[in-house]
C-alpha cells in the first residue's frame, strides 16, 4: 500500500486545522455551552477539493434541517411516555427522515438526517425540542459557513466555479 501525502494533502490538512480553530475560537467568543457541534461540522465538511467541500456543506445543512424538523416532530407526537414507544417512535423518525432525504435525492444527506433525529430526540430533555432542534441547526449552519469562508479565502476562483457547476 502505497500512502500519497504531498502538497494538496498538507494544504488540506492545514486549512481544515484553520477552519477548525477559527470555528472554535467563534464558538468560545459567543460562550456557546455546546459549541463542539459547530466545530466538528466545519471539520466534517472540510474536503481536499473545493467541489466536495460544496456537496458536504449541502449535505450538512439539508440532512440537519430535515433531521432537526423530524426529531421536533417526533418528540411533540410522542413527549417520551414509556421506553417501548421511545423506541418505535425514534426509530420512525429516524426512517421518516432518511426517507425524506432520498426522495428529494439527497442520499449522503440521509445519514445526517438520522444523527440529528436522534440528538433531538434523546437530548431535549434538557431544553424543549424546538430549541434543541434549532439549536442544532444554527450550529451546525456556523460550522459550514466558517468551513466555507476559510475554503473561499484560499480557493476563491474555484468555489465560485464550484457554486456555478453545481446550482
Amino acid at each position: 500500500m502505497q500512502i500519497k501525502w504531498g502538497k494538496a494533502e498538507w494544504k488540506n490538512a492545514g486549512l481544515t486545522a484553520l477552519a477548525t480553530c477559527v470555528c472554535h475560537a467563534i464558538t468560545l467568543a459567543l460562550g456557546l455551552k455546546t459549541g463542539y457541534w459547530a466545530t466538528i461540522s466545519c471539520v466534517v465538511v472540510m474536503q481536499s477539493e473545493v467541489g466536495a467541500t460544496l456537496v458536504a456543506s449541502r449535505d450538512r445543512l439539508l440532512g440537519t434541517a430535515i433531521g432537526a424538523l423530524a426529531g421536533w416532530a417526533a418528540v411533540l407526537a410522542w413527549p417520551r411516555h414509556g421506553a417501548v414507544m421511545d423506541v418505535a417512535v425514534l426509530g420512525l423518525a429516524v426512517c421518516v427522515a432518511i426517507a425524506m432525504c432520498n426522495v428529494l435525492d439527497l442520499k449522503s444527506a440521509g445519514r445526517l438526517a438520522g444523527v440529528t433525529v436522534v440528538i433531538v430526540f434523546l437530548l431535549h430533555g434538557a431544553e424543549s425540542a424546538w430549541r434543541a432542534a434549532a439549536s442544532r441547526f444554527l450550529l451546525v449552519s456556523l460550522g459550514v459557513v466558517v468551513a466555507l469562508v476559510v475554503t473561499a479565502i484560499f480557493f476563491p476562483k474555484s468555489l465560485w466555479m464550484g457554486l456555478r457547476t453545481r446550482t
